[in-house]
């Protein structure tokens, strides 16, 4: 078993050239801004700049499409009930029996944004330098050691897990099982999962002994090296300034 991390190719950009530090500190400041974000004005323009870093970032418009409709789909819900549920008593149109608030398909649609505007982020954050060394960087800025350690590890064998859970897959079509919604299929995938978790744990095991043969101590060691630049302060500054112009905006 290899403990080399998986990651994709990370294209050439200017952000993928941007310090991981400030990159990570600027990206934490303007997700942290949007989160706060209560009207969809403000949100749609940080949705707006999320996607022209997105394009400067050259990162794969497959790869890119696929995830930020996953942040959609997790958006719907709110985009679908708000505008049922909230202010019905307000301005609004009827829709049969329902009635569709204005101010609820606003506050949905707001919702909407921020998430794609946080998912963007997100995938520049994630696209644009390997996880490993995004997570040295957060130790740079003093993130906890061990908070790094354990984000490090979960991400590694995440990928073992599934490797695990598809090797099982695999042995139960081979052997004729179809996942149906009866006692015997509720029964096998119990089986399943409890197999992964005992394998997860046996392979902990077998990391943490490997682990101190090889001297580890507790700490997190990198041998990332990071240099800080003129502009990787530009542009930290830049993110900021405007992350506080669109606050600003939200609030007034």
């Amino acid at each position: 078993m290899t403990l080399a991390l998986r990651h994709r190719p990370v294209p050439d950009s200017p952000l993928a050239r941007w310090d991981a530090r400030w990159k990570l500190a600027a990206l934490c400041v303007v997700v942290g801004g949007v989160a706060a974000f209560d009207r969809a004005g403000p949100a749609a323009a940080a949705l707006a700049a999320g996607l022209l870093l997105l394009a400067a970032s050259r990162l794969p418009g497959g790869w890119v499409r696929g995830r930020l409709t996953a942040f959609g789909l997790a958006a719907m819900p709110f985009l679908l009930v708000l505008p049922f549920t909230l202010d019905p008593a307000g301005p609004g149109w009827d829709v049969g029996p329902l009635r569709l608030s204005e101010h609820g398909l606003i506050a949905g649609l707001a919702v909407a944004l921020r998430c794609l505007a946080i998912g963007a982020f997100a995938l520049i954050l994630v696209g644009t330098a390997p996880v490993h060394h995004t997570l040295a960087a957060a130790h740079k800025l003093k993130v906890p050691g061990l908070l790094v350690l354990l984000t490090l590890l979960a991400y590694r064998y995440a990928f073992v897990l599934g490797d695990e859970l598809r090797r099982l897959r695999v042995a139960l079509r081979v052997r004729g099982f179809r996942a149906k919604a009866d006692r015997h299929g509720y029964r096998t995938l119990g089986h399943v999962t409890g197999a992964v978790l005992v394998r997860g744990a046996d392979r902990a095991d077998r990391v943490a002994d490997a682990m101190r043969c090889r001297g580890f101590d507790g700490r997190f060691h990198t041998l990332a090296a990071f240099r800080t630049t003129t502009a990787d302060v530009v542009s930290f500054l830049l993110v900021a300034a405007g992350t506080a112009a669109l606050i600003l905006w939200d609030r007034s």
